[in-house]
């Protein structure tokens, strides 16, 4: 699998399969480093014929009556104390075996997943419903999946977050909307809540989402009008706070949020962190507050990697932004215009101001859309294929070395969006390359493996 798309920049044409025809893709935020190409030729493989055992998984714990208050779990809270010394576990090697795809269903064959979080007492994803629009799901296992009444053909579910009092969901693409819901059940949705500045024809996007002591805070970005290789020159980085998940404030502008864009954002006990680039580089921002931003000084680790090319056709980006196990964990990774060279990458930090680049198992050729924390240290996740991490999913004990856990032939095609974790099971979620001629619906998939 080859990295051949028009965009070559981390602005990249993100492609989510809404029907069988690459054209029709959209563009993710957040997720910015799948080309055209490179998600047009998984789209166009062959899958073989083959059946599967149902596995028996974790054994599930009752779900709770809608409407009451979820707690968010410690990996997605994510509000430890960074240290000098990230945590090691008792195992400093992260597990490679133990993942199975979950039983044929009829909500993951005909749903491509976007993104999954743990509330403590369910998961809960979004994601695209063939030729419907987007969509809520939920397992209280991680294995069995339901799809929730409700679709949104314009204003699709994207990032989700959750924290003391709910969960939120924020849009994906050029339209904006935000949900809130109290369980992950039932959901109140509000059209077109982020307030903007002043931006003429120039597009703006909400890339991630993260709960806050008292509420929520939102990221984005705002681009300038562009057909081809976009994603270099970001207009300024917008960030927005909420008490509610439904209505939002912008913060104010400020210098240190021009020329950038936020693309992942984690909350840490002294604050915020948010992950992203600024012209072309790799760039992160820390905030007390979350009105407030610093920009993190440019650093050697945020550029591209010595054997990717230097120039302005070169580009570095952070696409997501883990906190746990007291330590900051950054991933992303770089490439060029028109799509050649490119590796996944990853970063770590004590405290979100000083970053030093992690070491990772076939990253080259590989991509990483975003991370989380878990019970047994990280995972990170992007479609990669074979000449990386087949299955693309990562794993990490400390988020300075990382380990492709999908290197097994069943993963061949599988391109994955997202995982989470629960204290008992790991969930990796996203799509399947489509066969030919094409199924009558959206070729979702998920894998799990339970923690030991």
């Amino acid at each position: 699998m080859t990295h051949s798309g028009s965009r070559g920049s981390p602005h990249h044409e993100n492609i989510v399969a809404r029907s069988v025809t690459p054209q029709r893709a959209m563009r993710l935020p957040g997720m910015r480093m799948v080309d055209r190409g490179l998600a047009a030729s998984a789209m166009t493989l062959i899958l073989a014929a083959c059946t599967s055992t149902s596995p028996t998984g974790p054994a599930r714990t009752p779900a709770p009556p809608p409407g009451t208050l979820v707690a968010p779990s410690a990996a997605e809270a994510s509000t430890v104390t960074p240290s000098a010394r990230p945590t090691r576990t008792t195992t400093p090697t992260p597990r490679a075996d133990g993942w199975r795809p979950v039983p044929d269903q009829t909500t993951v064959q005909g749903i491509q997943f976007l993104h999954v979080i743990w509330t403590g007492r369910r998961f809960v994803a979004t994601g695209l419903e063939f030729d419907a629009g987007g969509v809520f799901l939920d397992s209280s296992d991680g294995i069995t999946w339901h799809l929730q009444a409700g679709a949104y053909p314009e204003a699709g579910p994207g990032h989700l977050a959750v924290g003391s009092r709910g969960l939120v969901a924020v849009s994906l693409g050029a339209y904006r909307a935000s949900w809130f819901s109290t369980d992950g059940l039932a959901w109140t949705t509000r059209a077109d809540p982020f307030p903007l500045p002043s931006i003429g024809s120039d597009t703006v996007e909400v890339t991630d989402v993260v709960a806050t002591g008292d509420g929520w805070l939102a990221v984005g970005r705002e681009d300038p009008p562009c057909q081809l290789d976009c994603g270099l020159a970001p207009v300024r980085a917008i960030v927005w706070t909420s008490s509610d998940g439904l209505h939002w404030t912008r913060v104010p502008d400020q210098p240190s949020l021009r020329h950038g864009a936020m693309t992942g954002v984690a909350r840490m006990s002294s604050g915020f962190v948010a992950v992203g680039s600024v012209t072309g580089r790799a760039a992160a921002w820390t905030s007390t507050n979350g009105s407030t931003w610093t920009a993190v000084p440019d650093e050697a680790t945020f550029q591209p990697l010595p054997g990717t090319g230097t120039g302005p056709e070169f580009w570095a980006e952070m696409t997501g932004v883990a906190v746990g196990h007291g330590v900051v964990v950054g991933v992303g990774g770089d490439g060029a215009r028109g799509g050649g060279g490119g590796s996944a990458r990853a970063w770590w930090s004590a405290d979100g101001r000083s970053w030093t680049e992690a070491t990772g198992d076939r990253f080259a050729g590989g991509q990483i859309f975003g991370v989380t924390a878990t019970p047994e240290g990280f995972l990170a996740t992007g479609p990669s294929g074979e000449q990386s991490c087949l299955g693309g999913i990562w794993a990490s004990t400390d988020g300075r070395a990382w380990q492709c856990v999908a290197s097994d032939p069943a993963f061949a095609d599988f391109g994955p969006y997202a995982a989470t974790a629960s204290s008992s099971v790991e969930v990796a979620v996203g799509l399947k390359a489509l066969a030919n001629p094409p199924p009558a619906g959206l070729p979702g998939a998920v894998w799990w493996r339970p923690l030991p």
